[in-house]
């Protein structure tokens, strides 16, 4: 593994490489860190690629932002990102507002970016009058213990099945409360704004790139017929829906090896 930090697009981000081979960015959502893709992508995609991972601005170990930003930005800040380690060219694979960063990049950046995976992300959260994430941010800004706030997160991001289980909740809310650099309100405010301010529905049919959208059919904060919605103003996108216990928002934790496996099937054309 290596790691670092690079100056990208006015901001400092904090970087790892696991891996060789063709680039392959992972880009996480709103107020987590990098630290979640170690959980299960970054060992199983770095056996065949290089395998990037960083904190966007105002999260983990990255800058914080002095004033407020788009999520085009963000995308500038992965192109920053690729220009500080001398990658032309990469994979991006998003979540959630990872995705609408990915999203952002695929129309901003063409010319670097190979092929392109979605997965439970929308395209237009500025349509709709309310948003989760605003009540997120609020309580986030209220909520000082953090007990509402991890609630709210578990209501809408896991299944049923995940939260039924406290020995796996009360493990992960000890995983996210040991991170060494939690978000704080004001950047996850930041955030907030950035994600419900995002519209790319009407430029979509602008990404050029191979693209995969993956939904899980359980999911709550953005339900298969949203991501549906992007994968069908994408040119030529695959739409693949996860069906089952723990097809929740957070595929690629509560079901990994399934989400992996369709991943790599795409990235490597198993699936042509």
């Amino acid at each position: 593994m290596k790691k670092g930090k690079v100056k990208a697009n006015g901001q400092t981000l904090f970087w790892e490489s696991h891996g060789e081979g063709a680039p392959l960015v992972l880009v996480m959502g709103i107020g987590y860190d990098a630290t979640l893709w170690g959980l299960y992508q970054v060992s199983f995609f770095s056996e065949r690629f290089q395998t990037i991972v960083f904190d966007n601005r105002d999260v983990g170990r990255s800058s914080r932002a002095t004033e407020g930003y788009t999520i085009a930005d963000m995308a500038d800040d992965v192109a920053g990102l690729l220009d500080g380690l001398g990658i032309e060219r990469a994979h991006l694979l998003g979540i959630s507002m990872g995705g609408m960063i990915c999203q952002e990049f695929a129309i901003r950046h063409p010319h670097r970016l190979n092929k392109l995976v979605l997965t439970g992300t929308g395209a237009a959260p500025a349509r709709a009058k309310f948003d989760p994430i605003s009540i997120w941010s609020f309580v986030k800004t209220h909520d000082p213990e953090g007990i509402t706030f991890a609630a709210q997160q578990f209501l809408w991001l896991f299944s049923e099945s995940f939260r039924r289980n406290h020995q796996a909740v009360d493990q992960t809310l000890q995983m996210l409360a040991s991170n060494p650099n939690p978000v704080s309100a004001d950047a996850y405010r930041r955030q907030a704004e950035a994600y419900v301010k995002h519209d790319a529905l009407d430029r979509l049919g602008e990404v050029t790139a191979p693209t995969m959208v993956i939904a899980g059919e359980q999911d709550r904060l953005t339900p298969p017929w949203i991501t549906r919605e992007v994968a069908d103003a994408i040119p030529n996108a695959r739409f693949q829906l996860v069906e089952g216990d723990g097809s929740s928002h957070v595929l690629p934790l509560e079901r990994p090896d399934d989400f992996n496996r369709a991943v790599l099937a795409f990235l490597e054309g198993q699936d042509e």
